[in-house]
């Protein structure tokens, strides 16, 4: 069994600010361009946001 490293977990055990993103938009074409904007963490709230099944 290989063991994977967290790389979020290593990156808040050093020193430093993390920069992320509350993303709260109901539409998945602003989740892929959030996600792959080089922000080191995106939360992606589907609660408190305009959400809903189409």
């Amino acid at each position: 069994m290989t063991s994977t490293v967290n790389t979020f977990k290593a990156a808040l055990a050093v020193p430093g600010a993390q920069i992320g993103l509350w993303l709260g938009l109901a539409e998945p074409y602003t989740a892929e361009l959030c996600a792959t904007a080089g922000f080191d963490w995106l939360l992606v709230d589907g609660e408190h946001g305009p959400n809903d099944l189409r």
